[in-house]
């Protein structure tokens, strides 16, 4: 069986109320999702109140606390990318509220990750995915989901319902958008 699908059926069983399974798989996740998480604040600036650790945490207990039923590996890391995103402009809003936006949290978003190549606000990000999920709520769930969930094209496509090919447009085309967007 293959490591995708074994996580499903293993995150499956988890679920259905299986505890025994549920202590290794925490594990798996824990460190697949930290490992997430410290590539994304490290590009960020980082602060003592936002670590990969707390931040990782955060998301757990938010998706933990929800109902979902995850179907696959994807769909559960795209929920965990959703929760991330949620955890991560919570402290920027909670710290530009506290400095009057002197602090606000950089996020590094380069090429590679398929967003932009320059520094930008982290909220004037979460803002432009907000309005690109109003016209083209698809791309910027492939753009969150790329970003966020550090999932590859097929696995986002797993989780939206697209084609490798669609999810690649869709991404180029977020990539661009967000540019546009975000230089303006």
């Amino acid at each position: 069986m293959n490591a995708p699908q074994r996580l499903t059926d293993q995150l499956q069983a988890w679920r259905s109320g299986d505890a025994q399974l549920g202590v290794a798989l925490n594990d798996e996740i824990y460190a697949s999702l930290k490992r997430l998480a410290r590539s994304r604040v490290s590009r960020g600036s980082a602060t003592p109140t936002l670590t990969p650790t707390a931040l990782v945490n955060e998301a757990m207990v938010r998706l933990l606390g929800n109902d979902a039923d995850w179907q696959s590996r994807a769909h559960f890391y795209g929920l965990a990318a959703s929760a991330m995103r949620s955890v991560l402009v919570d402290a920027a809003r909670r710290r530009g509220s506290d400095k009057r936006g002197s602090g606000a949290m950089h996020v590094t978003l380069d090429a590679a990750n398929g967003v932009a190549a320059t520094d930008t606000d982290f909220l004037d990000l979460h803002e432009a995915l907000e309005v690109l999920a109003g016209d083209d709520p698809r791309t910027a769930r492939v753009v969150e989901l790329t970003y966020f969930g550090g999932l590859n094209a097929r696995e986002v496509g797993d989780v939206v319902g697209a084609s490798v090919a669609t999810v690649e447009r869709d991404l180029a085309f977020g990539r661009a958008w967000l540019q546009r967007q975000l230089a303006a």
